[in-house]
């Protein structure tokens, strides 16, 4: 994202799509065609002075939604998207509190919201646990519940092998077995209906 707008070079409209809509997992996108996420597009997009102005001023959770907006926009107007929301049961985890109970540190008060996230490294400070249910949600491809029942926030450091890269000698533990052994919470398999983003339509750009 720009200070007043937004752009993204070579990069598929899968990505675009994904960060379009409030979801968490490739299931909840459904019906696109092949090219979406093997062409590459140079997009860019800017908001006039009082927009931009606005959005500064929107709580973190109005602002995501203002900047997802946005992109449905980008995506109508340039990629003539056409799209409904439809409920599926789908496969997803539970994130629970394991057998032997939290090992969570809760945070300062006050304390700054800070996080970031590399291969096999989650590091999240003042967040609730339904933040680290949606950012595992990228890392395992599946979508994740938040069912702990915890409503403090918390500061966490979570690191596993990143799998994705056999040849790297990473001989850590797997992200199921760091979320039990580091956090003292487990991902349990469950299905449940969910919002799925159906593209009914989409197109690529002629020529501007």
């Amino acid at each position: 994202m720009l200070p007043n707008g937004f752009e993204m070079q070579n990069m598929a409209i899968y990505s675009l799509l994904m960060n379009a809509f409030p979801v968490r997992s490739g299931d909840q996108l459904v019906g696109w065609p092949a090219w979406v996420s093997s062409d590459r597009f140079d997009v860019l997009a800017k908001m006039d002075t009082e927009t931009t102005d606005a959005l500064h001023v929107l709580s973190k959770n109005d602002g995501g939604e203002h900047q997802r907006l946005m992109m449905r926009q980008i995506l109508e107007d340039r990629f003539a998207l056409k799209y409904h929301i439809e409920k599926r049961e789908l496969p997803l985890y539970d994130l629970v509190i394991a057998k032997h109970g939290p090992k969570l540190k809760e945070s300062t008060p006050g304390g700054n919201f800070t996080n970031g996230m590399s291969p096999g490294k989650l590091s999240m400070h003042s967040y609730p646990m339904s933040a680290l249910a949606a950012s595992l949600s990228g890392a395992v491809g599946r979508l994740i519940i938040d069912k702990t029942g915890l409503t403090g926030q918390y500061d966490i450091d979570l690191t596993w092998a990143w799998r994705d890269d056999p040849g790297s000698g990473d001989t850590g533990p797997s992200i199921f077995t760091a979320i039990q052994e580091q956090l003292g919470l487990k991902l349990e398999p469950a299905k449940a209906p969910i919002d799925v983003v159906v593209i009914d339509h989409i197109e690529r750009p002629s020529e501007n």
